[in-house]
């Protein structure tokens, strides 16, 4: 019997020493799985990291392609871009690849007259020799500077009587006369606001008003569009040419006097520093870099018409802060007997503030973005014709706004923005 009891508690101990070893080698291919799964999400969550950062590489590629466009619209071999072949530019071929932190990428633009960005992202998989790559195709157009009739960084109050803002177009026959403003009323007079308060009072605008997130309105008048509230159009200010239109280095020249008056009769880049009346001949396509603190000349006629039109395209640069652009009277109306197009101002960081008044029409574009705008309008009649964007907006007495559409397309552009953005 004890023989027996012996042999029977030796097979119990095999038995359990085998159900042991079969439960370690279960937990061990348990365990392996379990690792081996934890193993293969983390490639796969590294991988999907990197996919997603691939396509970042991508997207850095065209914001540094659009920077290019609006650096140097006229010529997008500039700043280190080199023409790659035929009508497509990329970076310098020494660098083909712009490198950062945590992956890299080419890009190039095929200049036409939609230019399209092609960008590829490459970021690399950590462990591995794999690199993932995302590559999009950005086509982009130009956004016109002038595209409402009244735009402020910040309030716009409109006081005074029967202020209202419509539109007309100068390049079409039904709506301008030859050119020139004639009385039609249309609907695209829009006003907008990034900030602060449009007090529109008791009139009328014959087209939208934008407002940025910060901006809000007030008043009992009438907005024939649609209000808007997530305007998101940023006014830099504007910064004086170094080239021409062909790229070439600028060189200013002196101003010619003659009896007291500035006269250019001829066209080409040109400084003044003073407030002296001034003469544009016909056909004449002047840049006037004006130095001087307070601007306010006596007269501005631009020669010829509708039909053999001068351009004046004034940048004010006051030498300090504080500086002044004021255009009193009777007869200082900018490009009157010409289209708005063929009267820009821009001012330059140091204008603080902009005065229209007296008894006559302005016609022109005003572009100041950290100037204030004050119309004072005397009579009956005045109106500005073009555009105006400034940093906040004052209207006193009779004053209409008469947005010139076709600024739109024969204004300068704002620059290059994305319209379709698609993944290849």
């Amino acid at each position: 019997m004890k023989i027996l009891y012996q042999k029977r508690r030796q097979s119990e101990q095999g038995f359990a020493l085998l159900m042991t070893l079969g439960v370690v080698v279960v937990l061990g291919i348990t365990i392996g799985s379990y690792l081996l799964l934890v193993s293969q999400e983390e490639k796969t969550v590294v991988r999907s990291e990197r996919w997603n950062t691939a396509l970042t590489m991508a997207e850095a590629g065209v914001d540094e392609a659009l920077a290019q466009m609006n650096a140097s619209p006229k010529n997008f071999s500039a700043n280190g871009w080199v023409v790659s072949s035929g009508t497509n530019y990329a970076p310098n071929s020494s660098v083909p690849n712009r490198t950062l932190t945590v992956g890299s990428y080419t890009v190039k633009i095929a200049a036409a007259t939609i230019p399209t960005i092609y960008s590829t992202g490459y970021a690399s998989v950590p462990d591995t020799s794999q690199q993932v790559s995302r590559s999009v195709k950005v086509t982009a157009q130009t956004e016109p500077l002038f595209s409402v009739g009244l735009g402020s960084v910040n309030s716009i109050n409109m006081n005074g009587n029967g202020v209202s803002s419509d539109s007309w177009n100068s390049h079409s026959t039904n709506q301008s006369n030859n050119g020139l403003y004639n009385g039609y009323v249309g609907t695209n007079g829009s006003v907008a606001s990034e900030q602060g308060l449009v007090n529109i009072g008791n009139h009328t605008i014959d087209g939208n008003l934008y407002l940025g997130p910060n901006a809000s309105y007030g008043g009992s008048g009438t907005v024939s569009g649609t209000i808007y509230t997530d305007y998101n159009v940023q006014f830099p200010p504007p910064v004086l040419p170094t080239t021409d239109t062909n790229g070439n280095g600028i060189s200013w020249l002196p101003a010619i006097v003659v009896a007291g008056k500035d006269t250019f009769a001829t066209g080409g880049y040109y400084y003044v520093n003073d407030s002296n009346p001034i003469y544009v001949a016909p056909g004449v396509n002047v840049t006037l870099h004006v130095q001087t603190q307070s601007f306010n000349p006596s007269t501005v006629t631009i020669g010829g018409g509708t039909t053999n039109s001068g351009t004046l395209v004034i940048y004010h640069d006051p030498t300090s802060p504080g500086g002044s652009m004021t255009l009193g009277g009777n007869s200082t109306g900018g490009a009157i007997g010409n289209r708005p197009q063929n009267f820009l101002y821009f001012g330059l960081p140091n204008v603080a503030s902009i005065t229209l008044s007296g008894t006559s029409d302005f016609v022109g574009a005003i572009y100041a973005p950290t100037a204030s705008l004050t119309l004072n309008g005397g009579g009956h009649g005045n109106n500005l014709m073009g555009s105006a964007i400034v940093s906040q907006v004052t209207l006193n007495g009779h004053y209409d706004f008469h947005y010139d559409e076709s600024l739109a397309n024969y204004g300068p552009p704002r620059g290059f923005i994305p319209i379709t953005w698609q993944e290849l």
